[in-house]
């Protein structure tokens, strides 16, 4: 099984448009890995994308992926979604459809929990919604995930959770014969623990995940504050760990707002070594 990556920022990246903070300063002269754009991962054996942020034309380009067969969704978020327009910019080839009335020569499948579909099929304009528009392009087949129950392709399960709030989020459990990775990038909490399928994973990754305090410009979140609904500290997420003996974890979707750089999240991995936690990066494989 081998996984990228593709992008490992939040709903701000690193560096954020206009922002002279220090980690965006640095990004800027660095590049990856200090830089980080939108979520997403791929998995190379079968060609599949999870989630589609606005940066998703370049995150591919740079790994040079050479096919996308399927689609995966975790939820409709704009820093999820907003980079669709790659389902046309891959396969919509318009001197043959006008000059030879030619279809294109492929579709990709989308796939996502019937609720998260609903979500999408509302992203549109007063034309109608832009899953339908692509649809009518026959540059997609839509398939609708039932809740618990595996999808299989090829050799590989994929089994769509769904998490118990407001935001109809997604997580993800992708097995190949006796390993298995959860992909839960935002919006996870409250977090099904006891669910089987997530028991015993060799990898989690995980994200809206606040580490060591003070964050940028020196803010702490109160304990009561809203924003822990749905970020969890690295305490919690050592608690799930444990709790359904996850092996090891890998937390994405990290927030400029967070206020670190690819450095000090080096730091935080030894001062954690025990815990068995990596922090992801833009290009990140994870293979097993």
């Amino acid at each position: 099984m081998r996984l990228i990556i593709l992008g490992s920022g939040g709903c701000t990246p690193i560096p954020r448009p206009t922002c002279q903070c220090v980690v965006c300063k640095e990004a800027r002269k660095k590049g990856v890995p200090y830089e980080r754009s939108g979520a997403s991962l791929f998995l190379v054996d079968i060609n599949a994308l999870f989630d589609t942020p606005e940066e998703i034309k370049n995150q591919l380009n740079r790994e040079n992926i050479e096919a996308v067969d399927y689609l995966f969704y975790t939820h409709w978020h704009p820093d999820h979604t907003l980079g669709m327009r790659i389902i046309e910019q891959m396969n919509l080839y318009w001197l043959a459809e006008y000059i030879e009335n030619k279809k294109p020569v492929k579709k990709v499948k989308i796939l996502a929990l019937s609720n998260v579909m609903d979500d999408l099929l509302q992203i549109k304009n007063k034309y109608g919604s832009y899953i339908s528009y692509y649809e009518e392009k026959e540059l997609i087949s839509l398939i609708r995930l039932k809740e618990n129950q595996p999808i299989k392709i090829r050799e590989f399960k994929i089994t769509s959770i769904q998490v118990k709030s407001i935001e109809n989020s997604t997580i993800f459990v992708i097995e190949n014969k006796n390993k298995k990775i959860i992909y839960a990038p935002c919006n996870v909490k409250p977090f099904p623990v006891n669910n089987i399928k997530i028991q015993n994973a060799d990898i989690l990754i995980i994200g809206n995940v606040f580490h060591d305090e003070p964050l940028k410009d020196n803010y702490l979140i109160p304990i009561n504050n809203p924003l822990r609904d749905n970020a969890s500290s690295l305490q919690e997420i050592f608690k799930i760990k444990k709790q359904a003996n996850i092996d090891k974890i890998v937390i994405t979707h990290i927030k400029e707002e967070w206020g670190k750089s690819f450095d000090d999240y080096i730091k935080i991995e030894k001062k954690y070594k025990k815990e068995n936690i990596k922090f992801a990066y833009d290009g990140m494989q994870i293979n097993l």
